[in-house]
């Protein structure tokens, strides 16, 4: 297995390392962005053609005719460049508009997920301290308070009532 990059033949880079676009790229990508253009231009060429057979015939007439079709599908491809480079446009703008739209929706989502983290953390907090003080409460009631478990007394500070009360229930 080779560890280089893996490159497409049919995409060139340039010296910057840019993407250099073939004449049948250009048109395939162009011909997805504005179908109509292409066709047009096609028969445009079509009714030229057939109008200079027209002429090579002497077929004034017909010659006339095809002339008029030529001119119309001009008419038309002109048209439809500037009718699809509007929508073209205007798509582009929604996609725009979109992709801000879910960027700003990643966002709100970020600061969501983060504000549910330090609520979450927060109510942790708040049980481990109720625990905490419901074993402190009940560490007072069953008399093995205090500092050491109760070795020196309730208070921890070593006072005659804490000394004096566990030898004064032996000696009774």
């Amino acid at each position: 297995m080779s560890t280089g990059p893996v490159s497409d033949p049919e995409i060139l880079l340039d010296a910057r390392g840019m993407p250099i676009e073939t004449w049948g790229g250009k048109f395939t990508r162009k011909f997805k962005e504005n179908p109509f253009v292409p066709v047009l231009a096609g028969l445009t060429t079509a009714s030229l053609l057939v109008a200079v057979t027209k002429l090579r015939k002497r077929d004034s007439i017909s010659l006339n005719h095809w002339l008029r079709v030529r001119v119309l599908m001009q008419g038309l491809t002109v048209v439809a460049v500037v009718g699809g480079s509007w929508w073209y446009g205007q798509m582009k703008h929604q996609k725009e508009a979109a992709a801000a739209e879910e960027q700003e929706r990643l966002i709100e989502r970020a600061a969501f997920e983060a504000r549910l983290r330090a609520a979450e953390e927060a109510d942790r907090m708040e049980k481990l301290e109720e625990e905490f003080l419901s074993k402190q409460a009940a560490g007072k009631n069953d008399g093995s308070g205090g500092w050491f478990g109760g070795m020196l007394g309730k208070g921890g500070s070593g006072s005659a009532s804490g000394a004096a009360g566990p030898s004064s229930s032996t000696s009774a």
